[in-house]
């Protein structure tokens, strides 16, 4: 087995040296770090995580917990902060719950087993009393409204305001029939204020609400079934001229629908969603959507486990106008 004589030897330093390097310690010159590292690679050689934090009182790792791992936002955001987090030298083990409390906890107890510096949870089922009990046991950062106005801080994006943002923009393009497309039954906490955003835009513009369509879940395919169910309101003579969908994932598999009953985005219809994933910038046509700043998501998320102050205000949001809204406007 490599050990970190070896890798001293193989170097031309101290082993204090190569101890220093694999804890992150900043006072080593980049000539010094290089050559140990060199000599890291070299030599195949992986630090003992259960001696090192021993000695630092630091695992050099942190738990981050997210409800789905292959949705588009949580995938995004899940590689920008194991990104962060590498940036500052720390690995990150990931898991996801499917937003079931159950799940949620088991996962909780089972990463704080491996004793992280710290854990990043985007919650959808905890209640204030289980982050209360975790927050006592390990730095704790979470991300999403779920607990806005329990007195529990966490890093979100003003779901409310980005909304109006949104439909506002649909309605100074022209349209006057927004339907709003939400999931049914018991959701995350977003979904309810980004149907709060909906209505208060139309209030503003002295606009009444369509009948909201539900998906069963934030997926594509749900989206899909719900895009097909407006299709047939609409083709029933139901008016309908726009529509807002809760994230990008749902927008997609409501746009597919659309298209496959023969109405044209955004000829016919408009559409925004909401997330700006990755995919709704390569649909056809390109997907209007609010923009939250996901890299300052992950920023403040590392720096709240890592210990320092990071800021607790509303995340900046942005909208994107693309394609999929541009017939009115234009």
């Amino acid at each position: 087995m490599v050990t970190q004589m070896d890798v001293a030897r193989r170097a031309g330093v101290a082993r204090r040296t190569v101890s220093n390097v694999v804890t992150g310690f900043p006072y080593v010159s980049d000539d010094v770090r290089a050559r140990v590292q060199q000599a890291i690679a070299e030599l195949g050689y992986v630090p003992n995580r259960a001696a090192q934090q021993l000695r630092t009182g630091h695992s050099g790792v942190v738990a981050l917990v997210v409800p789905e791992m292959g949705v588009g936002y949580f995938g995004e955001l899940c590689t920008l902060i194991v990104e962060e987090a590498a940036a500052h030298g720390i690995g990150t083990v990931v898991a996801q719950t499917h937003g079931i409390r159950e799940r949620e906890m088991a996962e909780i107890e089972r990463l704080i087993a491996l004793q992280p510096d710290g854990l990043i949870v985007s919650p959808l089922e905890l209640t204030s009393a289980d982050i209360g009990s975790i927050g006592g046991r390990v730095g704790l950062a979470l991300i999403g409204e779920h607990f806005a106005g329990s007195g529990v801080g966490s890093i979100a994006v003003d779901n409310i305001a980005a909304s109006e943002a949104v439909v506002g923009h649909l309605i100074h393009s022209g349209c006057a029939r927004i339907a709003y497309v939400g999931v049914a039954g018991p959701a995350p906490r977003f979904n309810e204020l980004r149907r709060t955003g909906y209505t208060a835009a139309l209030r503003t513009a002295g606009l009444p609400a369509v009948r909201e369509a539900h998906a069963a879940d934030f997926t594509a395919r749900d989206g899909y079934d719900a895009g097909r169910a407006l299709a047939d309101r609409i083709a029933g003579g139901e008016e309908i001229d726009a529509v807002f969908c809760v994230t990008d994932e749902v927008a997609i598999g409501v746009l597919r629908a659309l298209h496959d009953a023969g109405l044209r985005v955004p000829a016919d219809i408009a559409l925004a969603g909401f997330d700006d994933i990755t995919e709704g910038q390569y649909s056809i046509p390109r997907l209007t959507t609010i923009a939250p700043d996901k890299r300052g998501i992950a920023q403040r998320a590392v720096a709240l486990v890592r210990g320092e102050n990071a800021r607790t205000d509303p995340v900046d949001f942005r909208l994107v106008e693309r394609e999929s809204t541009q017939r009115a406007s234009a």
